[in-house]
């Protein structure tokens, strides 16, 4: 029986917003080319494909960030699993491979930070397992993450520390 340890479905947030972008350029779209279409609005047709093409780049951006799952199996390894909408891959690590959590800091353009909390995976690299707007709240985070890797270390049969390690 697996344990869900954490999800992120912050991206899912994008990908509802690029599905509402993209229903209402349809609809505005076929209001346009019902009304008459380039013809009688050349001008109408330049901004409508600006919109088309705002909307490519921001899907781009948004469908690229996966769903991020990190499961305890019951054989005590851990499960690291990235959902996009087309795909979706699958990782078992064994909770003394892996490192501490770390903490990413960068600007939200808007004078405040977002923080994303980082967990080293060896064959993926760095897979965001939660985003936060205050630091308390990733720090929590990233703390509680740390205390489950130490538990399952602890609890697994013949399990080696790693190197500096607490």
């Amino acid at each position: 029986m697996e344990r869900l340890l954490f999800r992120n479905l912050r991206p899912m947030y994008g990908w509802l917003f690029i599905a509402a972008w993209f229903a209402i350029l349809v609809l505005m779209t076929w209001a346009f080319f019902r009304n008459g279409g380039i013809v009688q609005e050349p001008f109408r047709a330049l901004i409508i494909s600006f919109f088309w093409g705002l909307g490519g780049w921001l899907a781009f951006g948004a469908l690229s960030r996966p769903i991020v799952s990190v499961r305890q199996g019951s054989d005590g390894n851990w499960i690291v699993i990235r959902r996009w909408l087309w795909t979706h891959d699958e990782e078992r690590i064994d909770p003394d491979r892996l490192p501490a959590p770390t903490i990413d800091a960068e600007s939200d353009g808007e004078g405040g930070m977002h923080y994303h909390c980082l967990l080293q995976t060896p064959e993926h690299g760095s897979v965001e397992f939660s985003e936060h707007l205050k630091l308390d709240n990733a720090a929590l985070a990233r703390d509680r993450m740390a205390f489950l890797i130490r538990n399952a270390r602890a609890k697994m049969p013949g399990g080696t520390r790693l190197p500096g390690a607490r």
